[in-house]
């Protein structure tokens, strides 16, 4: 019985960062391979810090982890209407770092109403990016979700 409450419950986390994978994987390249240049303005540019906190009751310690996220919001035009964006890659997985100042140096080239160039992909210009390159984000979610069905099945042998 554990061995199915295991593989239920990593399999279904496998499935669901198999999906995430799989549905950022292809718009990133579809969006890379589409991207035409347009002049935006940063109208927000902060590090935003998130804390956990973990309490082992069984030990008496608290453990709390803290990362950092650059964050980023733009606006563009594209025929006429205006967008916003807060994407730095063309993907929604974003990237945490562990000191604030690495975020901060990510947020450098995008100060607070710097004009900038953004890239955007003209059939979905809701979607628009400042950095065009791609991210392993996806690759990793893929790699991830289909590796932990059979581990889950695995390991629930010996739970």
């Amino acid at each position: 019985m554990a061995r199915i409450i295991t593989f239920i419950i990593f399999g279904g986390f496998g499935i669901v960062m198999l999906y995430v994978g799989v549905t950022q994987f292809f718009p990133q390249r579809r969006s890379l391979e589409h991207a035409e240049r347009v002049d935006a303005t940063i109208v927000y540019s902060e590090v935003f810090t998130s804390t956990s906190a973990d309490t082992d009751n069984r030990l008496g310690r608290s453990n709390s982890t803290t990362t950092h996220r650059p964050d980023v919001k733009f606006r563009y035009r594209v025929s006429g209407e205006e967008y916003e964006s807060d994407l730095m890659y063309p993907t929604i997985i974003v990237t945490s770092y562990a000191s604030r100042s690495s975020a901060e140096e990510a947020l450098v080239p995008f100060p607070l109403n710097a004009k900038v160039r953004a890239y955007v992909d003209p059939s979905h210009p809701e979607q628009a990016f400042l950095i065009a390159s791609s991210r392993n984000g996806p690759i990793v979610f893929i790699i991830l979700g289909l590796l932990l069905p059979p581990l889950a099945w695995f390991v629930g042998k010996y739970v």
